[in-house]
């Protein structure tokens, strides 16, 4: 399980990569960008069905603090999936190409966001999800 977070971790990177790149355009295009969202929106989606439904309930017999930790996960969670409708419900590709600097500054705020959580789960998700493979290995 470890290896597939760390391999949608890594996908979700490069598109955020690829995002970064078709922002920095001069001009949208249209294309490229309606692409490069919506790869985002499917590995964001399948990152969150996989922790939700295969890794969160593989963890069991866990410290209070490791709990809470989970716990401000899905709480996070919860505000980031909001954060992220609304930000696709206000930039639409109309709005996005009537407002391309905003769209630009909007979606370095979103960028950043997307980097701080992959790097939230790693320090949370990473260790417990190694203890689990070395137990299963003994």
């Amino acid at each position: 399980m470890l290896t597939l977070l760390k391999d949608i971790h890594a996908e979700l990177r490069e598109a955020i990569k690829a995002l970064e790149v078709a922002v920095s355009c001069p001009t949208p295009d249209r294309e490229t960008l309606s692409a490069a969202r919506l790869r985002l929106t499917r590995l964001s989606s399948r990152r969150r069905t996989m922790i939700e439904g295969s890794i969160l309930p593989l963890l069991r017999d866990l410290s209070p603090d490791q709990e809470q930790r989970i716990a401000d996960l899905r709480l996070e969670t919860a505000h980031l999936v909001a954060a992220s409708s609304k930000h696709i419900g206000q930039w639409t590709m109309r709005t996005i190409c009537a407002d391309w600097e905003g769209y630009q500054r909007a979606s370095a705020l979103m960028r950043r966001s997307m980097i701080r959580r992959i790097q939230q789960e790693a320090a949370v998700l990473y260790p417990l999800l190694e203890a689990k493979e070395a137990q299963q290995a003994a």
